[in-house]
């Protein structure tokens, strides 16, 4: 290697090391601009499904679903990961709810809406009734509350059987609240040739 290649080289090795060693400090200075705004009490709000999704709402005109009252309104969303802490509500759910607190927020009953979650994969944790969560995280099932809610606004919650199976889950382990189906893929399938919209979370 000439002697110009072995300075250009410890050129870029330099410029990238002081830039991995000043990582943290640059990530504390953007993250503090950012966070020193003070938020007025009623910045955030979960109007449609109460302490779950907060949302910050503005009415703008761009895509708004209130804008099109033809709309079907017809979303299936697909979450796959355990995602979050496991003390913690599922953070697909979490988002889940945020989409259902948006349309609400622009004006869109929830009578109006026909949204359904597909679980599978690792997701499928978040279905276990309390006392098979309980027995495996010491812990209740932080989930089942949300998909309450969330049933309770008209959000039909399922689980993936082909999940449950891989996963040595017995189908009796899921909780009541949540509907079975073959699996995920078929689930998804019919609803998007049914016109629903698919949202992976």
């Amino acid at each position: 290697m000439r002697p110009v290649s072995y300075i250009v080289v410890a050129a870029r090795a330099g410029f990238i090391g002081g830039n991995v060693l000043q990582a943290p400090q640059l990530y504390d200075k953007v993250t503090n601009h950012f966070s020193n705004k003070t938020e007025p009490a009623d910045f955030w709000s979960t109007p449609a499904i109460e302490g779950y999704g907060k949302i910050h709402y503005v009415d703008t005109p761009a895509y708004n679903p209130r804008n099109d009252p033809n709309l079907s309104n017809k979303i299936v969303f697909q979450l796959n990961k355990n995602d979050g802490d496991i003390k913690d509500p599922h953070l697909g759910l979490e988002r889940v709810a945020r989409v259902v607190n948006l349309y609400y927020a622009a004006g869109i009953p929830l009578k109006k809406l026909d949204f359904v979650v597909s679980m599978n994969g690792d997701a499928v944790i978040a279905a276990l009734n309390n006392e098979q969560f309980h027995k495996a995280y010491g812990i209740d099932n932080p989930n089942l509350k949300l998909i309450n809610e969330l049933e309770k606004a008209g959000v039909k919650v399922t689980v993936c059987d082909q999940s449950v199976a891989f996963h040595h889950i017995d189908r009796e382990w899921i909780d009541k609240s949540v509907t079975h189906t073959i699996s995920s893929g078929t689930t998804v399938a019919t609803l998007q040739n049914q016109g629903y919209g698919l949202l992976m979370l």
